[in-house]
């Protein structure tokens, strides 16, 4: 069952007031998975590979869905893109998903919009399809095809000004 876009835009909202920035309220929702998961024998480190025990964690959770998940979804898909932010630089906001009329979690990575919010949502209702350690591996050689630019990466400096 799906929630209304209102519902959803509260619950963001809900959310963020209690956290000054969208980036401390996904934190706090990673946190609070690296935490859960320990309930499913699971460590999550942030590291990429730490993104097979994540896929493991959500394909237990499809077979056992709650009616109302989002807060699931934000929870999971935050520590997803914190593990894609963390490796690849990016920042996150709350933007209106292409398409649709609600507000969701946005990871902007080098002119990239990632919703990991919503692809936890499609793993846990659309089933392996939707992988999620097969989509950081996309994600993955996408970015690395198109590295983001550092700062200094086109300010000259002393050593190689022309």
């Amino acid at each position: 069952m799906e929630m209304g876009a209102n519902t959803k835009n509260q619950s963001l909202g809900a959310a963020m007031k209690s956290h000054d920035t969208v980036e401390s309220m996904v934190n706090a929702y990673a946190a609070q998975a690296v935490s859960l998961a320990q309930q499913f024998k699971a460590q999550l480190d942030f590291s990429e590979n730490s993104l097979m025990e994540l896929e493991t964690i959500l394909a237990q959770l499809a077979r056992e869905m709650p009616a109302d998940a989002s807060e699931a979804c934000k929870m999971w898909g935050s520590y997803l893109g914190e593990v894609i932010r963390r490796r690849f630089g990016g920042e996150w906001s709350i933007e209106t998903y292409p398409g649709k009329q609600f507000a969701t979690l946005t990871l902007n990575v080098n002119g990239n919009r990632l919703f990991p919010s919503i692809k936890v949502h499609r793993r846990l209702t659309e089933g392996e399809g939707d992988n999620v350690w097969n989509f950081y591996r996309m994600v993955k050689a996408k970015l690395e095809e198109h590295p983001p630019q550092r700062r200094g990466d086109t300010e000259p400096t002393e050593k190689n000004k022309t």
